[in-house]
């Protein structure tokens, strides 16, 4: 009997960064909010001695009531934690051409500003920490909802 070997299957990221611009809000057809956001995040290391700075950028999916709080308290620049996991999708554009996107989708974001949040009684409140989880995602969304 042949024994298989089985790796566990892990997609996990922790990203922190900068917003590279202003959060962009939409709804999919059946009206879930998603929202995407487009992180630079920095490397440093050593290479001959020196001293070295790497940017990159990827864009982050936001789901649900987390993505309209993103689109309301986060704006170009704002500092933010992503967990969540990589995926690769690839779509044609105008001229009939593949393209592929890898993005973070995003099981939790975290605010690293303080954000004052107005209520009723005008006494401001922080902004409240809420994290998306797979209960609180409607499944009936797909890749082909996503709106950007």
């Amino acid at each position: 009997m042949a024994h298989e070997l089985r790796f566990p299957r892990i997609n996990s990221v922790v990203l922190s960064g900068r917003l590279t611009r202003d959060v962009e809000l939409r709804y999919t057809p059946n009206g879930t909010p998603v929202a995407k956001l487009s992180l630079a995040f920095n490397r440093v290391y050593q290479k001959d001695g020196e001293w070295q700075e790497e940017t990159g950028f990827i864009d982050v999916v936001v789901w649900s009531r987390r993505a309209e709080q993103c689109a309301e308290y986060l704006h170009k620049g704002s500092p933010v934690v992503v967990e969540g996991y990589i995926k690769t999708r690839t779509y044609q554009d105008k001229e009939n051409q593949n393209r592929k996107i890898t993005e973070i989708v995003s099981s939790r974001v975290h605010f690293l500003e303080r954000t004052e949040i107005k209520t009723e009684e005008s006494t401001p409140k922080t902004e409240p920490e809420i994290s998306e989880t797979k209960e609180n995602i409607k499944a009936t969304v797909t890749d082909d909802d996503v709106p950007f």
